[in-house]
This record gives structure tokens, sequence and C-alpha cells, in this order.
């Protein structure tokens, strides 16, 4: 494996969703580094409030993958992948600056030629390979590092004698993982311990509910130090575990379950977060059942952010060792579904709206039906996170961590979101960040001498899913008088939150009267008063001024919306008695009744995409295959960030969507032109319902560091294709001269949802005869037209001995087949 990468502990620096006072960030403090790190896979590793969370591109369900955590660093290595992964290691010491310091090396006994036994530790039984194996002597807990390689079934270590417990994890692409663990003993001589897979057992837990099944799972071993080993995903796949009886020595495993064939287009009306431990070993049926009856039971309310058809729920067990993973599924967006969680356990929670993610409250719920929440209600608007903006010794210190809170007040942050911050003081400007993306470190601003100070942030989501509050601006403005003397506090700014009541799933208000309330807070305690509330149907071309009843911090106002409304702009000014005023503009806060168009701010146009060549697109079953789109962005500047989405249906109500990574983008020598190239994977699994197959509308976002915006559609089309497979039987064989013969067959289409292929009725086969012993040339003697089920049959009087075959032209959501040849004797 290659050498692995360190990043800080917990705790370190602010995380989405994260509690707790700000840190001292000023001169003389320590930089930590961010708690995460970037996987070989492209995947994101982080711990996240004690426990560690894996995610792909945007924020995307991650794949399977390994961890063990010793000394307080945890290791994290993606498994069951096609070829071999990195590991990459979490936690250690930072240094001032911000650079990590080197790895920490594990606590390893040192070997000696007249001690040290060379122990080789393999799996037998088992069509597996990728193994990362661990060893701990059993007495004192004491870690030992085992060598092994990726293609191989065993790893070596050299150890002292004593008592030993190795834990080995194999996990191979599309197949079950084997997570198996065993007591030795080493002793004068060189030794071999085999983990033999046929005397694992299935672990998991059981419910009553036949509909459900296991969409993920992390199993993890406890050790008496706090050490651990763990495996995590599998895409549904099984977990086999050894039997075990060794006190202080616990299996926990959290089971997610949800409804068979569940995708993103086709999310899962419920979801069982269960959790159990087997302590002090495993017992022989590693089995637990659970009562649906007997679980906790919330019902959430999730709002989309516009047009989203899914979000995706992270769950994590809260546990005193820190030892558990965030496990991702996809849950239905405008609408409910039921939650069961096993009663009193607490659990840590956050739901992504594709890369916009909100914090949950953590919950312990009591057996039984429990109250509901309302997740991702709109406006979406800044609420101070941990680590924010701060200001010491001279010195200010940007860093809006959390700029999209929904209306409750849950943190929100998109994490592919790129900010802008314009400080100026006296009128003079004293820095332009330009585009920071996601969690870019704090921007550090001397503040000089000047008597009166204003900071404009601007921040802009990504993609074209999430259209509420694509561009939320903050002006803000202080005198130097309201700036601490002697240590790091908090900016002396204001900050405004809104909900609008009545926002239906889609977090669109109806036709008529909408009430605006809106609530100013203070980050150091000075007194806020709201001055005004505008709002906007043309994206902030023109605003209307809202009649306003408020008292201080907190008001109401009320504004018409018309019916042919796409959307409502809101902008609300506020003062404090410090001296300082605030101007909160978000565009696009909430959704109308009308159609929605295309959000166009600036000179920015993105020309016609053109994807996998203007060929149609033919997902593989479960393997994605990577495609490329291609497309220009002209405007004036060269610092922007663009990518794409895929839709089917209309771009007010689509039934399916499909997102792009960010492109790459080239510029041209005219530098007012580039060529842009989104790469992006795709398998059937991602599309999840057959009716999806078909041309599907390109939509595409752009966004540049002077405010210009491009989201909704634009020219193109891409095809997903069904691939299809064609049956032939000919009867009677052999056939009488000058008699009927009988071809029967059935056409189907892949099953893009969960259930066997299924029969593409209404579609025209043609019946084809090559003669016998006359080459390659197929000739069409006949056709027939499928029925309800897919099978076709088709009658032809037989002369002479040959071979037929159907063959299937295809259609605009199916490519076409040809059967095998049934090769036919007339007598």
């Amino acid at each position: 494996m290659a050498a692995a990468t360190l990043v800080a502990p917990a705790g370190a620096t602010g995380t989405p969703g994260a509690t707790g006072a700000e840190g001292d960030t000023g001169p003389g403090a320590a930089a930590p580094a961010p708690p995460s790190a970037r996987l070989s896979t492209g995947e994101t590793a982080r711990i996240d409030r004690g426990g560690l969370r894996v995610t792909g591109p945007g924020g995307a369900p991650s794949g399977p993958y390994s961890y063990v955590k010793v000394g307080g660093r945890t290791e994290v290595t993606p498994a069951g992948r096609e070829a071999p992964q990195e590991t990459t290691a979490l936690g250690g010491p930072a240094t001032a600056g911000g650079t990590p310091s080197a790895l920490t090396p594990r606590a390893t006994a040192s070997p000696t030629a007249t001690t040290n036994q060379r122990v080789r530790i393999q799996l037998v039984n088992a069509d597996n390979w990728g193994p990362l194996i661990h060893v701990w002597n059993r007495r004192t807990w004491q870690y030992h590092d085992v060598a092994e390689q990726q293609w191989d079934t065993y790893g070596t270590a050299s150890l002292p004698p004593g008592d030993y417990l190795t834990i080995g994890d194999f996990s191979t692409w599309g197949r079950d993982t084997y997570f198996l663990a065993k007591t030795f003993t080493v002793g004068s001589s060189a030794l071999t311990v085999s983990l033999d897979a046929r005397q694992s057992k299935p672990v998991r837990i059981a419910v009553d509910d036949t509909s459900a099944t296991r969409a993920t799972s992390s199993v993890w071993y406890t050790l008496p130090n706090g050490d651990l080993a763990g495996f995590a995903g599998g895409w549904g796949n099984q977990v086999y575990v050894s039997p075990l009886a060794l006190t202080g020595v616990n299996l926990k495993i959290h089971d997610v379950l949800e409804r068979k064939g569940s995708s993103g287009n086709r999310p899962s009306p419920y979801r069982y977060d269960l959790v159990h431990t087997f302590a002090d070993g495993v017992p022989a049926t590693p089995v637990v059942q659970a009562r649906t009856a007997d679980l906790a039971l919330t019902r959430p309310w999730v709002k989309a952010p516009g047009a989203g058809l899914s979000a995706t729920l992270s769950v994590v067990p809260r546990n005193n060792d820190s030892s558990a993973v965030y496990l991702p599924t996809t849950v239905p967006a405008a609408a409910t579904f039921r939650h069961y969680l096993t009663p009193g356990q607490p659990f840590g929670r956050d739901f992504h709206q594709g890369s916009l993610v909100f914090s949950l409250p953590d919950v312990a719920l009591p057996k039984g039906a429990n109250p509901d929440e309302t997740l991702g209600q709109a406006p979406y608007a800044g609420q101070p996170g941990w680590g924010s903006s701060s200001y010491r010794s001279g010195t200010f210190y940007l860093n809006e961590t959390s700029p999209l809170a929904d209306a409750a007040g849950r943190r929100g942050t998109d994490l592919n979101a790129s900010s802008v911050y314009r400080v100026s003081a006296d009128g003079t400007l004293l820095v332009d960040s330009g585009l920071r993306t996601g969690w870019d470190s704090d921007l550090r601003v001397p503040a000089g001498s000047y008597q009166s100070y204003t900071i404009r942030h601007t921040v802009t989501q990504r993609g074209t899913t999430n259209r509420l509050s694509p561009r939320v601006e903050t002006e803000w403005t202080f005198p130097r008088s309201t700036l601490p003397t002697s240590r790091t506090s908090a900016l002396p700014v204001l900050d405004a939150g809104f909900s609008v009541p009545g926002l239906d799933a889609r977090n669109r208000a109806a036709a008529g009267p909408a009430t605006v309330r809106t609530t100013l807070t203070s980050r150091v305690g000075a007194a806020p008063t709201l001055t005004s509330v505008e709002y906007s149907f043309d994206d902030g071309a023109s605003w209307q001024t809202a009649p306003l009843t408020a008292d201080g911090a907190t008001g109401t106002a009320t504004l018409d919306v018309p019916a042919a409304a796409g959307f409502v702009s809101l902008r609300v000014g506020g003062k404090d008695d410090a001296g300082g005023t605030m101007v909160r503009t978000v565009t696009r806060a909430f959704a109308g009744p009308g159609a929605q168009t295309t959000l166009k701010a600036g000179a920015l146009t993105v020309g016609t995409v053109v994807v996998n060549n203007a060929r149609p697109i033919t997902p593989r079953l479960l393997d994605p295959v990577p495609y490329e789109a291609r497309f220009t962005v002209s405007g004036p500047t060269s610092a922007f960030k663009a990518g794409l989405a895929f839709r089917h249906g209309t771009y007010t109500a689509p039934d399916g969507l499909l997102e792009t990574g960010e492109a790459t983008c080239t510029e041209r020598a005219t530098g007012t032109v580039h060529d842009c190239v989104a790469t992006f994977e795709i398998a059937a699994e991602h599309l999840g319902l057959n009716k999806l197959a078909g041309t599907w509308s390109v939509d595409a976002w752009a966004h540049s560091a002077n405010g210009d915006l491009h989201q909704g559609p634009v020219g193109g089309q891409v095809t997903f294709k069904r691939s299809t497979s064609l049956t032939i039987t000919a009867t009677p064989q052999p056939v009488t001269r000058g008699g009927t013969l009988t071809v029967t067959g059935r056409l189907s289409g892949a099953a893009w949802e969960y259930g066997a292929p299924t029969g593409l009725a209404g579609q025209k086969v043609e019946l084809q005869f090559r003669k016998a012993g006359t080459g390659t040339t197929w000739s069409t003697v006949a056709t027939g037209w499928t029925g309800s089920t897919g099978v076709v049959t088709v009658r032809r009087t037989a002369w002479s001995d040959g071979a037929w075959r159907l063959h299937y032209v295809g259609s605009g959501s199916a490519v076409g087949s040809y059967s095998w040849a049934d090769n036919v004797d007339v007598r």
C-alpha cells in the first residue's frame, strides 16, 4: 500500500453540523488540519462528532470500506473494489501553519532474532482476496503490524511468544465479505493461523417486514484498550463473522434496511436503523430478530429544494467508544417516510439534498410512535456555525461555515458551493477573495486602522437540482469600536433567518398572500432591529417593499404571490444598537406556483451540450461505466465553475434526475470561450425505473467570481436505453417439407428496478432465415409483434434445412438484439 495521508483528530476544526464554542484561530495558534482526507477512490473520509464518515463525490453514498482505530488514529481503506486501494490515516497532531505532522508510528514490538516468530495469517475455503489483517496481544492489547498484499489471501507478522487476537477483513468486489477473528498462541516456532470461511456465520439483524432488505451495514469489533476494527458498506452483500468467546471483545452491528429495488429515482418509503452488541465475543448464530412493533418510529417530512426526487439520510449510532460510522441511504424528498430505530439508542443524523447538507439534532427515541419532524424547510439562509468568522489582534479570520441553514435554524452548508469575500474599509477595498470552494481555511484580512468596515459575503451553490437559495449574499457594516481589543471574538455582525408557513412539499407557495417571518440575531449580543423586507419575482431585477410589522429583532411581512411566479427572492435589512447594519439577499428563497425557468444573471452563456458523442447510452446493470459530455461556457471572466445535470420530464416537475461532477474547462486563445468536459458514471441501478428509458433533457449550471450565474435548461439531449435479449424456439423439429414451422420467442428488457428482466410489449420482431450451406447471409422472411409479456409467435412454411433467428431492431428506449440461431432439419 502507498504511504498514508494524515489529518487532524475530530474537534480540531469545523465540520458540517458540528457544535461547540469557537476555537482560537488567531496568530500564534497552531492551525489544525481539517479532520478529513481524500481516499484513493475519490471518496472523502472524515471524523465527525465521534463518528467516521465516508462519502462519494458531491456527498453521494460511498462504496464499502474497512477501518481500524489504533491509539487515536483511524485508518480507512476502500474495500471490495476491482483494484487494490491505498490506506488513508485520519488523526494526528497538527503543526503551526496547518501542515500535518509526520505519521505517528504504530505501537509495535521490536522484532528480535532470538524470540520473534514468523506468523502467517490466511483465509481458507473462500474465493476472496484483498486482506486487511490486524493483530493484538490479548494480554497487553498492544497492536502489531501485519504485512499483506491486496491481491493475496494472507498476511505475515513477526511476533514474540504470547497470546494474540487477529481480526481479518477479506472483501472482494461483487462478493460477500469475510470479517473473521481468531485467537492463537505463538511459541518457539513459526506458525500458520487459518481463518476458515466454512466456520463463519452471517451476521445481521432481521425484521418481520418481508419487503425489507439490507441496504448497508457496519460491523466492528471493540477491544478492551479502546482500539477497534470494522467494515462498513457492501451494497447489501452479506458479512460473515467467526464465532468467538473472549472477555472484553465485543462485536457491534448497525444494519440499515430499506425496500428491495430502491434507488435515487425510486427511494424507499422507509428506513430501518438497527443496532446490536454481541458482548464478550460472537455467538454460534449471530442473527438478531427484531419486531417492527417493538421499534421506535418517526415519520420525517423531507421538503425538496425545488426539484429533488430524493435525499440522502446519514445515521450514526452514538457510542461512548467513538466506534461507529455514518451509513447513508436515499429517502424520498417532497414526501414523508417511515424511520424505524432501535429504541433508546442515541443516533446522530444529517441529510443531504444533493451536495447541500443539513445537520439534525441527535435523537434517542422510545418504543412506538414519536413526534414527526420537517426537514429542509425553505428559505435557506446563513447562520453562524462551528468556527465561523472571527477577529483577533488586528486580523479578520473569515470562514462562514453554515451559510444555508433551513427555516428551523438547522445548520446547513453546500459542500461544493463557492464563496466570495469582498472586504473594504472607509471606502478602500482591502481584499477580493475570488472563488473559494468548500471548506477552505480561514481567509485572513488585516484590519488596519480604519473607522468602519464592510464585508460582503456571497455563497453560490453548484448544480441544477437544488434550485432554492442558489445565491445568498450578505453585506455587513460595523464600526471599529465594536471590535475586541484583547481576545478572539466572533464578528460583531447580524444574521437573518426566515420562515414562510404553508409551503408545500417542494417548498412552493400557493398563489395569493404569503407570510414571511424574519428573525435577526447578533453574534456578539448587540440588540438588533429589523428595518425592511423586500421581495422580487424576477430574480432581483426589480424589488418591492413588503408591508412590515416589526418588534425589534422579529417581524412579519405579507406579499401577494402571482400565479405565474416561479420563484420568490427576499432581501432583508437590519441594524443593531452598536452601529452595525446588515442586508441579506436570498435569490429564489422559495418557489411559487408558476413554471420554473432558467436563472440567468450576468454574461455567462452555456452552449449546446453533446453527451457521449451524441450516441445513446446503454447502462450496465451494476457496474458503472464512465462517459463524457462536452459543452462551452462563454463570458468575460475565466474564474468560473460549471457542470451538468440530466433530467427526465419537465423542468418544474421532473421524474428522473442525474447530476455530473464539476466539469474541467480549458480557456481558448480568445479568452472568452472555454471548452468544458464533464465526466460521469452511470449504471442501470442509478436510473432505478424502467419507465425512465428514453430521451432525457440537459440542464447546466455555471457561476463566476464576479456574480454571473446560469442555472437551468440548455440545448442537448441524452438517450438512455435498456439492453434487450431475445429467446427462440422453433417447433416441430424435424419438420415435414412444406409443413408449418412455429417460431416463438420472448423479448425482454434489462431490469432497471428490482426483479427479473421484463417483457417488452408491442414491439416489432423480424424472423430471419439462413439456408444451410449458403454462408452467412440472413434474409428477413416474416415479422411479428410482441404481446403483453414480450412473447412473439411467427409461423412460416419450411422448405429447406437451415437456421432461424429472431431480430429486434430496437426503439427509442431499448437497443436492438438477436436471438441465437435455431437449426431446423426439413424432411
